[in-house]
């Protein structure tokens, strides 16, 4: 599953020539068979498309082949999410399964188009969610669009595993001093050595879930972005005790994970912690209209004054439309000077917009996606920090 970290990846490559394709996939059903032929149309427009810039026939072929083998896996179409994206630069293929659907489309140029993939590091929208059970712990990556499965999170995977065996062994039993042991016990004479059946269980029960706890403070500790507890009330109740997160633990769902598909989960986790999130963008955008009303220089309300200021790293905080609308341009670091372009085409130059977000999240910056609800008059702005 695509994450965080696949995306950091993607904004720092910079391949002289990349090609970028992206389709919605299908779990089941019948459209599956659908999806091989929607890559095999896209590829054919990434030729065409690589022949119009002077690639040769045998070259483009070559570029692409990683691409067209996939064709014909069929195990690979069998086991797809919502979306997939592919990134080739010559070399090979980065192939990335998406837990959300995204619209078919090619792009050539330099480097990678990574737009689509923007609402996994929106600032309004990123949290984690970690399911514990005794069965099984799972932690995910989280945002308004979707969550997705961090497999090599490093958590303990269950309280068997963390802990030892299941089964209740009966505590040591022994007759008095000075009394011999006849081999059958009188319990009301008899010394016990150890915990109740109940107390083990219990112990084994804290023991896990300080375990979990631990793992989950390391690891809140480098991401700094708040956490959902999905647990029932007393699993949940001893980690939550046991954490030191403090306020980024932003809600404990008490219910049994189990009984969630993923769809109910990222629903009953986005609900806990929605108001949060919400406000955290309202505050961002208050801040902002502040600054514009009273003719503060860092408020930054159009295209060109907002990319350039990205490429400087200043800006703090960008807005940027949700909506698919492109402004091709080139910015120029020589000279600082930010040129638009008339026309849609890759040709024209890059998605300035895609690239003031790109600059923002390697420099530090926040980035929110704005609905129709928050949208500002244009597609891009910034709060600057100086």
């Amino acid at each position: 599953m695509f994450t965080r970290d696949d995306l950091t990846t993607l904004m720092s490559a910079e391949p002289r020539l990349g090609v970028s394709i992206y389709l919605p996939t299908h779990v089941r059903g019948s459209e599956i068979r659908q999806d091989p032929i929607r890559l095999k149309n896209l590829t054919t427009l990434a030729r065409e498309r690589l022949h119009s810039i002077g690639v040769a026939p045998a070259d483009a072929e070559e570029f692409l082949a990683p691409a067209t083998e996939l064709l014909g896996d069929h195990p690979f179409w069998q086991h797809q999410s919502e979306g997939l994206a592919l990134f080739l630069d010559g070399d090979g293929v980065a192939v990335h399964k998406l837990p959300f659907p995204v619209e078919e489309h090619v792009e050539v140029g330099s480097g990678f188009q990574v737009r689509p993939l923007l609402p996994v590091l929106a600032a309004d929208g990123v949290f984690d969610v970690v399911t514990v059970t005794a069965g099984a712990v799972r932690v995910f990556q989280a945002s308004r669009f979707a969550l997705v499965e961090d497999e090599e999170a490093g958590f303990p995977k269950n309280l068997e595993e963390e802990i030892g065996e299941l089964d209740y062994e009966n505590p040591v039993q022994a007759s008095p001093a000075a009394r011999p042991n006849t081999g059958v016990v009188d319990i009301s004479n008899a010394q016990v050595y150890g915990d109740s059946p109940a107390e083990w269980a219990k112990n084994r029960l804290v023991d896990f879930a300080h375990d979990v706890a631990r793992a989950l403070d390391a690891r809140s500790a480098k991401r700094q972005v708040p956490v959902v507890l999905v647990a029932d009330a007393e699993l949940g109740g001893h980690v939550r005790k046991a954490c030191t997160i403090g306020p980024l633990l932003a809600a404990l769902v008490e219910t049994n994970p189990d009984v969630l598909d993923s769809a109910a989960l990222h629903d009953a986790a986005y609900t806990a912690v929605r108001e949060r999130l919400d406000g955290e963008r309202r505050a961002d955008l208050e801040r902002f209209r502040s600054l514009l009303g009273n003719g503060d220089a860092k408020a930054a309300a159009g295209v060109e004054d907002a990319v350039r200021a990205a490429h400087q790293g200043r800006v703090d905080v960008l807005f940027l439309t949700a909506r698919e609308e492109v402004v091709r341009g080139r910015y120029d670091e020589s000279t600082d000077q930010v040129t638009l372009a008339g026309g849609d085409d890759a040709s024209a130059g890059r998605d300035l917009l895609e690239d003031a977000a790109v600059q923002t999240l390697r420099n530090g910056g926040r980035l929110h996606l704005l609905d129709e609800e928050d949208a500002l008059d244009g597609p891009l702005a910034a709060v600057l920090r100086y």
